[in-house]
């Protein structure tokens, strides 16, 4: 919004609370699942397809040049179809990009480029996206799964286009807004679990993937033609879950993908045979295990230094991650 116009009014939650720390949450876990409206399971991840459905008011075209920086959440107070006719009452001085219905559809309302008047923060506004969760007495009085995997997929989505990191310091509620007076998205919104969901689907790039080394096996001392497991173990310390299978998989191989070393056989790990973690999901915070198997080929000893790879990307080769083979 710009300077002059009345001031933003978002229907407020019924209880206060006290203001949340914008400290990034190193290892957000799952809560209790809330309740669901579908039968059928819900994989996710999944990309969200939002339903553009426009409003002609209460927002401005563009953004002045500012970058998006933050994703804010909030809730309705009153029912999906009262929330759109809202956001279309110019009278209101209300709206938000995205608003997201009890069973998880989601409408989009205002464009990411365009600023909308959701925060009551004009910094914010322009610098933000917002989304509206659906929480209403008779039409959906509780938050539900549907709701927490749409918010946690678009989450992704957006931070995927713009850059935004998906911590506790860059996705906050109303409530966590400079100056605000409002305390949705309530203390019945679950941030560790929504945080933990979006670590299931975080765009794994430099400032998403991070890892710190935990321990090794003893290095091997082994004779020609012997074979013996080495493992490796990290923690990981980004906001992108390492999921087995998936572009998020976590893998080591050589660093720098060294063609000399090819004589210790095809069982180092490199770019087309890596050593992929143990687990199915490592989520942030938790720690991975990398076991690969190493041949003795000519009498020596060789450093092998070893780099982490997500969807392909360098992540870890300043942590002077190696192993040390004997062959006698």
């Amino acid at each position: 919004m710009t300077a002059g116009r009345p001031p933003i009014y978002v229907p407020d939650g019924p209880l206060v609370v006290a203001q949340q720390s914008l400290g990034p949450l190193s290892s957000p876990v799952p809560r209790a699942q809330p309740p669901s409206r579908s039968l059928v399971p819900i994989a996710f991840p999944y990309t969200p397809h939002p339903d553009w459905i426009p409003t002609q008011t209460n927002y401005d075209p563009g953004r002045d040049g500012a970058s998006i920086d933050y994703i804010v959440i909030h809730y309705t107070a009153i029912s999906y179809a009262r929330t759109l006719k809202a956001f279309n009452i110019p009278a209101s001085y209300v709206s938000a990009h995205y608003v997201i219905r009890g069973d998880g559809h989601i409408a989009q309302v205002v464009g990411e480029a365009d600023t909308a008047w959701h925060s009551g923060n004009f910094y914010f506004n322009e610098h933000s996206i917002g989304i509206e969760l659906e929480l209403d007495d008779i039409t959906n009085p509780a938050f539900t799964a549907e709701q927490y995997y749409a918010v946690a997929a678009l989450a992704c989505a957006i931070s995927a286009r713009h850059g935004i990191p998906l911590d506790r310091a860059h996705v906050i509620g109303h409530n966590e807004v400079p100056g605000s007076t409002h305390s949705d998205p309530g203390p019945t919104w679950g941030w560790p679990h929504f945080m933990y969901l979006t670590s299931l689907c975080a765009p794994p790039n430099a400032s998403t993937v991070h890892a710190t080394f935990v321990s090794e096996t003893a290095f091997p001392v082994i004779d020609t033609d012997e074979i013996a497991p080495v493992s490796i173990v990290l923690r990981n310390t980004g906001g992108t879950a390492w999921r087995k299978g998936t572009s998020q998989e976590a893998r080591l191989a050589i660093r720098g993908n060294r063609t000399d070393l090819v004589f210790l056989s095809d069982r180092w790990p490199a770019a087309d045979r890596p050593a992929a973690q143990s687990e199915d999901i490592v989520p942030p915070g938790g720690t991975g295990t990398f076991t690969f198997q190493v041949k003795g080929t000519v009498p020596g000893t060789f450093i092998l230094p070893l780099r982490g790879v997500v969807d392909g990307g360098a992540w870890m080769d300043d942590l002077g991650v190696y192993t040390v083979i004997t062959v006698q």
